[in-house]
């Protein structure tokens, strides 16, 4: 299992950050390499998620929950998926909550996740997760925080 706890911090008040990360597809524009697909009966969505690995790139396709408190400001998502090749399972619970930052219109977006890997790729994306995981986090960062510009303007 891998653990992964990041704090993103946004220059935008807790409300504004709130409401872009409610919405499914503005997150998924943050996220390089993934894409939304349709909304479920269930309410889940369809997604893929495309992660280069040193020379490989590998897709995985997963079916994705979302638990919104808005009052609150917390959100879990869940994911179950494999790879393109189907060796690979992949299943992942992550929290997030926002909150008021230290400098005022600031907020701070702790992100908390366990990701379960299995089957065949598991070795090879365990090895890279670490540094796939902050070069992934920096560029959502730097994607919210113009979408938080953008509807602050």
């Amino acid at each position: 299992m891998i653990e992964i706890s990041e704090r993103v911090e946004v220059p935008a008040a807790p409300r504004t950050v709130w409401d872009l990360l409610s919405d499914p597809r503005v997150v998924v524009d943050c996220v390089p390499g993934a894409k939304l697909g349709e909304r479920l009966a269930d309410g889940s969505y369809d997604a893929t998620l495309t992660v280069k690995f040193g020379p490989a790139k590998v897709t995985f396709r997963a079916k994705v929950a979302l638990q919104l408190d808005g009052t609150a400001m917390i959100g879990q998502v869940a994911s179950r998926g494999r790879d393109d090749q189907g060796g690979t399972r992949v299943k992942t619970a992550m929290t997030f909550k926002v909150v008021a930052g230290r400098l005022p219109g600031s907020s701070v977006v702790p992100i908390d996740a366990q990701v379960e890997i299995s089957g065949r790729l598991a070795s090879l994306v365990e090895s890279g997760a670490a540094l796939v995981v902050k070069r992934m986090a920096g560029e959502f960062t730097e994607r919210l925080a113009a979408r938080c510009a953008k509807a602050t303007a």
